[in-house]
């Protein structure tokens, strides 16, 4: 297997343009340290800025100053003999022209071109900190340059300096500022760089992370180039890569995000590249512009049409784990057309927006802050009149983020009663009925709260069979279920004495017909309202069978409906895989396909969620039997209260974790799946808890299947 490499630009990737913070980057860097992935720092900064922030990281590894000036390598790093001369304590690869050098012909043409130009050269320390935002000292370290010399026009940029840097036989590049150098660049030292890496190791694949036009070189030097998104939303337009990736998020959230996806579909191979094929088909940003457009003042939406010139105002609102994506969609579609908007998302899973206000907060048990966004939002859209198109964004993870009490109950009130039906492995249609009857906002209630603006919804499922009723608990749509349905899910999981007892009145109240049910068919707010799906897990299945065709394997869906206890689901996909072998030739391969959303019902103290606890069931009743490998993920990259998003397994998977020491069955039986993966990744040195972060989208989860039929005296241990 290749030997993965991580080549990272610094200022506007790894570190945040404004703070030069790398927090948001931590989660996937102590993955890669974890993995002993070498991570090369390539940047503009100067020697003496990069060794601090490797010390800082705790990085050992080369690095790159001057935009591709110097090659910095560690004494005795590299074992293979290479040419470079010796500077403290490393090997120096020097491909630029010394700083001394580039300051004197800096002079030279903006003295002869008399251009109002300004490098590091003059300015003080302190001027450098005011025009970049470093500290004091961070900004003498600035001035200390070896290869490069940034500097700054005063006004427009003088192209009449840039063809001088040209002619003069030196090169110029821009960033956040512009730098002259010689002929050298990042690409070029990159390139030198993994041939080294492949005379130590052989075949090496690296990935590359830029934000600006001098990391262009870089990006085109490396296997996979990967595009990191600006504060202000954009990707620079200048940077064309074939096969390159854009992160969904600036700086180090868009570096960690995109890192943490691509270190977890390389864990698991083939299937990670399907799980990959899947996230795609159901991006949340191109879900809405595939379903909506905007032609001659018209959006249009199906076979529905809404004349903009007729409204004064356009109201978003919404909520959801993938509701950020959809607001970044719908003000590409509308822009400054939006004239108020406020959207609730999950912690960790906001994304840069100019015209929707965004709000983070708790998933799955709700808080204070999903609270207060949720009862703004009910304020917002009652003050909606005729004139007002009010769209309604609405994604998994809505009905714990949009959290808006009933009339006499308490947000912890709320939070007691979701967790305690959570543990119980409620059935998601099961706690979310309870919900609706707890809400001032959920079962219609929101669409009731539209008193006469016009309503469109846009929906990415996350439940089976795509109801209405059931996403998000259903603000927009109609209830079918009742107060007395909501006493009967508490009564058949034994926790009427558990509950708030403010809860149990408030039901009881309801189902005596004290309190006015969800918002049903016939309620007059739904003849100004629409709902429409824009993405669901059928598409993503599709997807992934379409790229598993193209990898030559033939490929079934078995279901997109899989419900019930993970481990009981876990038992019948380990006889469908058996029953898929016993019927297969030596050499032939296949992929199975599953969706949906299990439960688990939480009788031990471990830590956990459904696709790992799924996995590790798995594991158990295929053990022995090679050539089947199953991953198991939740496509919005979480799966419970932990940092993974699922887990991948084969038929050694439990055998080996024994030998290891580690009983795979007591894990089980304590719903500890997730100490189970991690204590396994440590001890196998591999990486089976798939950790890909936030993925912007939710689709419930996904179980991929893939088989091998082996020579028979090989296919059993």
């Amino acid at each position: 297997m290749p030997k993965t490499i991580i080549i990272t630009d610094v200022d506007g990737t790894l570190l945040d343009a404004e703070r030069y913070s790398f927090a948001p980057a931590r989660p996937a860097l102590d993955l890669i340290r974890a993995r002993q992935i070498p991570l090369i720092l390539c940047s503009s900064k100067t020697r003496a800025e990069i060794e601090v922030l490797r010390e800082t990281l705790g990085n050992t590894h080369p690095f790159i100053s001057g935009n591709g000036g110097g090659v910095f390598i560690p004494r005795d790093y590299f074992t293979v003999p290479f040419d470079a001369e010796d500077f403290g304590d490393y090997r120096v690869i020097t491909l630029g022209t010394p700083y001394a050098e580039i300051r004197r012909r800096f002079v030279r043409l903006r003295d002869a071109l008399q251009v109002k130009v300004r490098g590091f050269g003059d300015m003080t320390a302190k001027e450098v900190a005011a025009l970049t935002g470093l500290s004091p000292a961070a900004a003498q370290r600035a001035r200390q340059r070896d290869f490069d010399e940034p500097f700054v026009f005063e006004g427009k940029p003088d192209v009449r300096f840039l063809h001088a840097i040209e002619a003069d036989g030196l090169s110029w590049t821009e960033g956040r500022l512009f730098h002259m150098l010689g002929r050298h660049d990042k690409g070029r030292a990159v390139h030198l760089l993994q041939a080294l890496y492949e005379q130590q190791y052989g075949a090496v694949e690296s990935i590359g992370l830029g934000d600006s036009l001098n990391d262009l070189a870089m990006l085109q030097a490396v296997d996979q180039a990967l595009l990191v998104m600006h504060d202000d939303g954009t990707h620079d337009s200048r940077i064309e890569v074939p096969g390159m990736m854009k992160t969904r998020l600036p700086g180090p959230a868009g570096w960690n995000e995109s890192v943490l996806r691509l270190l977890a579909a390389r864990s698991v191979g083939v299937p990670g590249e399907l799980f990959e094929a899947a996230l795609a088909a159901v991006d949340p940003y191109r879900a809405v512009l595939n379903a909506a457009r905007v032609v001659g003042g018209r959006l249009q939406l199906a076979d529905a049409g809404y004349d903009l010139a007729a409204f004064e105002r356009v109201l978003v609102v919404g909520g959801g784990k993938a509701t950020a994506r959809m607001a970044q969609a719908l003000e590409a579609l509308l822009g400054a057309r939006i004239t108020q908007g406020l959207v609730v998302v999950k912690y960790g899973h906001g994304v840069p927006l100019q015209y929707i206000e965004q709000v983070e907060a708790a998933h799955p048990v709700p808080d204070a802050a999903g609270e207060a966004g949720a009862l703004r939002m009910l304020d917002m859209v009652r003050a909606a009149d005729d004139k007002t198109l009010v769209i309604c964004l609405l994604s998994g993870g809505a009905s714990a983020l949009l959290v808006a009490p009933a009339e006499g109950l308490t947000l912890p009130d709320k939070q007691h009663a979701t967790d305690l039906l959570l543990r119980a492995g409620a059935a998601i249609g099961e706690l979310n009925a309870v919900r609706k009857h707890l809400s001032a906002l959920k079962g219609g209630r929101l669409a009731q709260a539209v008193v006469s603006a016009r309503l469109l919804t846009l929906l990415l499922s996350d439940v089976i069979g795509d109801k209405l009723d059931v996403i998000a608990s259903g603000p927009t749509a109609p209830d079918a279920s009742t107060f007395l349905y909501a006493l009967e899910v508490i009564a058949k999981y034994e926790l009427a004495d558990k509950m708030p007892p403010r809860v149990m009145a408030h039901l009881q109240q309801g189902a005596e017909e004290g309190i006015a049910e969800t918002a049903k068919a016939d309620d007059a707010c739904f003849a100004q309202t629409r709902n429409v799906v824009v993405g669901a897990l059928a598409l993503a299945l599709q997807a992934v069978a379409a790229r598993a065709r193209q990898l030559g394997l033939p490929t079934r869906i078995i279901s997109a409906e899989l419900q019930g206890e993970a481990r009981e689901a876990a038992q019948l996909l380990a006889q469908t895989a058996r029953d898929t072998l016993a019927g297969m030739q030596p050499g032939e391969q296949c992929c199975l396909l599953c969706g949906g959303e299990t439960t688990v019902t939480v009788r031990g103290k471990g830590l956990g969620g459904r696709n790992q606890e799924l996995a590790l069931a798995f594991a158990l009743a295929i053990e022995g039997l090679h050539g089947v490998t199953l991953l198991s993920a939740g496509t919005d990259g979480s799966d419970g209260p932990t940092e993974a998003g699922g887990a991948w397994v084969d038929g050694d998977t439990a055998a080996e974790a024994r030998a290891l020491g580690i009983d795979p069955q007591r894990y089980l039986d304590d719903n500890d799946s997730c100490h189970f993966f991690r204590r396994y990744d440590v001890a196998a040195a591999g990486q089976h808890h798939f950790i890909t972060g936030p993925t912007g989208t939710n689709v419930m989860d996904m179980q991929l299947i893939l088989i091998e039929k082996r020579n028979a005296g090989s296919q059993l241990s």
